[in-house]
């Protein structure tokens, strides 16, 4: 039976906006706020569209502890030929962040992806739960995400996982430069033509431009298998873009 992914929303750091670093507000007891607004004109998730090429309103907080543990929240809105009864993604996120010596700094938690008033074949939302570990050295980052359980409710998908790099390059007079590159192992998925895919890589090359706190980003986005998931309108979810962001941290 052909068994296709029915879902792919954000991840954590994979909105197509680099933003400045503003001051978070300090809440008392070591506890700080911190939130971020981005307006995409395409969101994409490790490659591919989830508003059928069109723009996207993005809101997130988060509250760090100067031990390093952190909760946060991240918001937007979607639109593909599943989220017929719902719009909105919302991802739950903990974890733990910090500096392990010789300039690495460790990142450890869990994201809950979730979609209300979506409805998937198993039942209920189409929710999914990633476990991660990342690693950063200066400008580069690298980190691997691990879903225990079905993919996006995606029968019989247990155990997919995704790797990915990033490197961001100050190139100044608020002038930056990022790429991205990863790699997503998936279980028992079929492409748009009904062949199975087993895996694919996702890309992103972009420069990004701060004026006084709002970063303007430029980035080409795409899939090497385009045609795994479909846009609403039937076209490949994955093929090569370019993305305009406007984005700021408060």
């Amino acid at each position: 039976m052909k068994k296709t992914l029915l879902a792919l929303p954000f991840a954590l750091a994979a909105c197509f906006a680099a933003t400045a670093q503003a001051e978070p507000t300090d809440l008392g007891g070591g506890f700080s706020l911190s939130g971020n607004a981005t307006i995409v004109s395409d969101y994409r998730f490790r490659g591919y569209s989830q508003t059928d090429f069109r723009p996207a309103a993005q809101l997130g907080f988060d509250v760090t502890h100067s031990s390093g543990f952190y909760l946060g929240n991240w918001n937007s809105n979607v639109s593909n030929f599943v989220f017929t009864d719902g719009n909105l993604e919302m991802d739950f996120y903990g974890g733990w962040k910090g500096d392990v010596g010789g300039g690495f700094t460790l990142d450890a938690g869990v994201l809950h992806y979730y979609y209300p008033g979506s409805s998937s074949p198993k039942g209920g939302n189409y929710n999914n739960t990633d476990l991660y570990v990342g690693a950063s050295y200066g400008n580069y980052s690298l980190k691997y995400s691990y879903t225990p359980s079905d993919f996006f409710s995606t029968p019989d998908s247990k155990g997919t996982w995704y790797l990915d790099g990033t490197a961001t390059f100050d190139l100044g007079d608020g002038w930056g430069l990022l790429g991205h590159l990863g790699y997503q192992k998936l279980k028992n998925q079929s492409n748009m033509d009904g062949d199975s895919i087993g895996h694919y890589v996702d890309y992103k090359v972009g420069v990004t431009k701060d004026l006084k706190g709002w970063v303007l980003g430029l980035a080409a986005v795409g899939a090497t298998k385009d045609n795994w998931l479909p846009t609403k309108y039937g076209h490949p979810s994955g093929r090569l873009g370019a993305v305009f962001s406007v984005s700021r941290t408060f």
